[in-house]
């Protein structure tokens, strides 16, 4: 979703850019492997805004609906 919304928003995504995403003790985190071009600083810089407004957005550990074989 986080690289969909990037391509939408910024163009392609930088070839060798690495996006890590994870749960950490709080929510969930993200990063982004180092620029290897001032192209690539901009594209970053605006991935970071956009995780933390996804980030925002989305809690990953709220409740979700049962899988119908949790109904049983």
């Amino acid at each position: 979703m986080i690289v969909e919304q990037a391509r939408a928003l910024h163009g392609p995504w930088p070839v060798g850019m690495t996006l890590f995403v994870f749960d950490d003790a709080y929510e969930w985190s993200a990063s982004i492997s180092p620029p290897a071009s001032e192209a690539d600083n901009r594209y970053r810089t605006c991935m970071l805004d956009l995780i933390s407004k996804l980030r925002a957005k989305y809690d990953l550990n709220a409740p979700r609906l049962s899988e119908p074989d949790d109904l049983c």
